[in-house]
């Protein structure tokens, strides 16, 4: 595990420890804002942790983001590199 995730766990740890057990997600979401690191590696660590948090108390997973490019699009290139 890496320095940032271990803080990030201790992190959120700290700032939620104060609520009570049935908050709702809302709560901790407002609890967990603005509170993390806001630059590189840090900042993605912190989000990740995040709604790992979340989804431990029922949020929905992200969705994931359609491809750039859709099926039918043909890279020749990528697939003699490939073979």
């Amino acid at each position: 595990m890496s320095v940032w995730r271990a803080q990030a766990r201790a992190r959120i740890a700290e700032l939620v420890k104060d609520l009570p057990a049935d908050a709702t997600l809302a709560d901790r979401r407002r609890a967990l804002r603005g509170k993390g690191w806001d630059y590189g590696w840090a900042q993605k660590v912190w989000q990740q942790e995040v709604r790992a948090h979340l989804a431990s108390y029922g949020a929905p997973p992200p969705t994931a983001k359609p491809p750039v490019f859709p099926a039918h699009v043909h890279f020749p290139f990528r697939e003699a590199r490939d073979a």
